[in-house]
Parts: C-alpha cells; sequence; structure tokens
C-alpha cells in the first residue's frame, strides 16, 4: 500500500482550497455590495473577510517556508477590495504551484521543524504536527469564515462552489471541463 507524503497531503490540499476560494472570491466580485465585502464580518468581535483570506494565504505560506525551505518573503496585508483579495490568492496559488515534492529534501513526516504559531509563540513541532494540527485546520476555519461571511451578505454560494476543486481534482477525466456534481447527477460517480 502506498503511503501519502507530506506533498500530497499539505501541498494538494492548500492548493485546491486556494482555487475554491479564488472562485468564490470571483463571484462575490459580481455582486451589487461588493465593494463593502473585504471589511464585512459574522460577528462584531470577528475579523473582517480581508483578514480571513489573508490568514488562509499565511498559512500556505507557513508550509512552504517551514517544511519546503522555500522563503516566500514578507507580503503586506493591506489588501482592500476583492479585487486585491483575489490577487492575493492568485499569487499564493501560484506559490503553492511552484512547490514540487522533491523540494522536501529529506525531511519527514516526524522531522522536527520550528514554528510561528499563533501572535507570539514559537513552537518546535513535527511536520506532521505542523500540516494536521496548525496549519490545515486553521487554513479551512478561514477559507469556511470567508465562504460563510460572503453567503451571510448574500453572494448566491453553494457546497458545490466550495467542494469543486477538491472533488474534480479526483473525479474529472483527463481534458473533461464536467464539475464534479454534474457528474454526481448523470449517475458517473465512482472511485474507478
Amino acid at each position: 500500500m502506498a503511503t501519502l507524503s507530506v506533498y500530497d497531503t499539505a501541498i494538494t490540499q492548500l492548493i485546491h482550497g486556494e482555487q475554491a476560494l479564488i472562485s468564490i472570491l470571483k463571484k462575490a466580485s459580481t455582486h451589487a455590495d461588493a465593494a463593502s465585502f473585504p471589511s464585512a464580518r459574522l460577528y462584531e468581535d470577528m475579523l473582517p473577510l480581508s483578514f480571513q483570506v489573508q490568514i488562509a494565504s499565511d498559512m500556505s505560506k507557513k508550509v512552504v517556508r517551514e517544511v519546503y525551505g522555500i522563503d516566500p518573503g514578507a507580503w503586506e496585508d493591506n489588501e482592500k477590495t476583492l479585487e486585491e483579495l483575489i490577487a492575493r490568492c492568485e499569487k499564493t496559488l501560484a506559490l503553492l504551484q511552484s512547490v514540487k515534492p522533491e523540494d522536501i529534501g529529506d525531511k519527514t513526516a516526524d522531522t522536527k521543524v520550528t514554528a510561528k504559531v499563533g501572535r507570539d509563540k514559537i513552537a518546535s513541532l513535527s511536520v506532521r504536527n505542523l500540516v494536521f494540527g496548525f496549519v490545515l485546520p486553521n487554513f479551512f476555519f478561514h477559507v469556511t469564515t470567508a465562504y460563510d461571511i460572503l453567503r451571510m451578505k448574500g453572494v448566491p454560494l453553494g457546497k458545490m462552489d466550495y467542494l469543486n476543486p477538491f472533488i474534480a481534482s479526483f473525479s474529472r477525466p483527463e481534458g473533461k471541463k464536467w464539475y464534479a456534481y454534474e457528474r454526481m447527477k448523470m449517475g458517473a460517480w465512482n472511485e474507478s
């Protein structure tokens, strides 16, 4: 039985999540109230959409930097429009797509790395714990919160707007442009 690599479990999931976020933000950009969305919040004591997108991006950069040793450089958190947030997601996606499985070098899931976890905390933890215990939960929390903010603001989003990049990665035949949901409706859903 083949084992999953850190690349398979981290980078590919982050790529699909960024693709979903780009799609969701682009759909939101056509809404009449789009200009107000970057500062929108689910609740007054929660951080706005712009922050949700920035932190999702930061989680991707953390894996690239700490696990793969590729320094993405400093990025300012100064996006004020949906177009700027989309551009940040596209920049993050390009960074993730530039990573190759072999970039991990001799690191394994048990290799200890030092990473910032939280605003002021530095921790030494395994690659496995960084990816599964910190990065992916934070990434998906912030992507989901961005989705929820936009849904609350009236953007006509559905579950498949979020899931399509994930499902389509294993369900769409090479060269076809079918969406996974359409394939499920047609009864063509299977693992083979």
